[in-house]
């Protein structure tokens, strides 16, 4: 069983993929990590892997800001209802 198993991760781990100067860069969730409890490393799970080699980690967000980007995310009629 893993240390890590009940635990929420401390980051996010992204591939991020650059489309050109004309389009934003596309953000693909790969998987998370997890903080060692002495501070001195990371434990990393990643449910795929980038042909290009790199990983983005970014700290998990809380979550209001996570509700924030649904509501936003809602067509029109479905924000009114949410708020």
């Amino acid at each position: 069983m893993s240390e890590n198993q009940g635990r929420k991760p401390d980051y996010d781990a992204f591939s991020v993929r650059d489309r050109g100067p004309e389009k934003s860069a596309a953000w693909n969730r790969i998987g998370a990590a997890w903080r060692h409890r002495d501070g001195a490393g990371y434990d990393i799970a990643l449910d795929a892997v980038p042909v290009d080699g790199r990983v983005t980690l970014r700290e998990q967000r809380r979550d209001e800001f996570k509700e924030e980007r649904r509501n936003e995310d809602a067509p029109p009629r479905d924000r009114e209802r949410s708020r």
